[in-house]
């Protein structure tokens, strides 16, 4: 606890480092104190370097995760506590593999979202449900309640362990959904006190989804008319 609270997490966000997000990790860390979060996994698409860098630069009061959402060939996965980048498109049973292998935690992200194309669905999920740790119960960016309410269902059904987060891509979405949990010194201690934690959740403005559409495709213009060596 902190000064005899829980602490408050967000255990799935984004950064400058993301194809899809242009927050700077000064900004990140001043949005975390603005929502009052103790700690938070950067979970950018495919690269981990930004969650190094704000472990590196976090104030004391910030403990930093690193992660990384790793796009398989079967849907996204999220990898937390990792040390090394996992590479995109593996096939989903060696990326959790990888992830295990670093003394990682499997969280599956958004897995009923009917709206993104890099959700596993329930076919995989079912496939894989007996090697994953956690798995998302509400996202704050999925537009239809019932996809949140589909992967809680799956939860409860088959005796897993759920989680809930902003998804955050901007300064305004941090806290719009934490996780309150017991102090943890390890990835152990997080996943046993994840399994009791308190979940605080409200879901994001769906205008966030325009702003990333045009990061995303700014970013892909950019990367397209950069010259070589450039």
């Amino acid at each position: 606890m902190v000064n005899g609270r829980l602490l408050r997490m967000e255990l799935h966000c984004h950064s400058c480092y993301s194809k899809d997000s242009n927050l700077k990790l000064d900004r990140l860390v001043a949005a975390c104190r603005k929502a009052g979060v103790d700690v938070v996994a950067l979970t950018d698409h495919n690269e981990i370097a930004g969650a190094v860098r704000l472990r590196e630069m976090a104030p004391a009061a910030l403990t930093v995760i690193v992660g990384e959402e790793i796009a398989t060939a079967e849907g996204d996965l999220i990898g937390l506590f990792l040390t090394e980048r996992i590479e995109p498109r593996l096939p989903i049973e060696e990326t959790i593999r990888q992830i295990h292998a670093q003394r990682g935690l499997v969280m599956v992200p958004h897995p009923f979202d009917r709206l993104r194309h890099e959700a596993m669905g329930g076919k995989v999920l079912e496939h894989i449900r007996n090697e994953v740790d956690f798995v998302e119960v509400f996202n704050a960016r999925c537009v239809f309640a019932a996809d949140n309410e589909a992967a809680a269902k799956f939860v409860a059904a088959n005796g897993l362990h759920g989680y809930v987060c902003s998804d955050a891509h901007w300064t305004s979405e941090y806290g719009n959904a934490t996780c309150l949990i017991e102090p943890f010194t390890d990835a152990a201690g997080f996943a046993r006190n994840l399994q009791q934690a308190k979940f605080e959740s409200r879901r994001a403005n769906m205008f966030v989804h325009a702003g990333t559409a045009v990061v995303k495709r700014a970013k892909q213009l950019r990367r397209k008319h950069k010259r070589p060596g450039a």
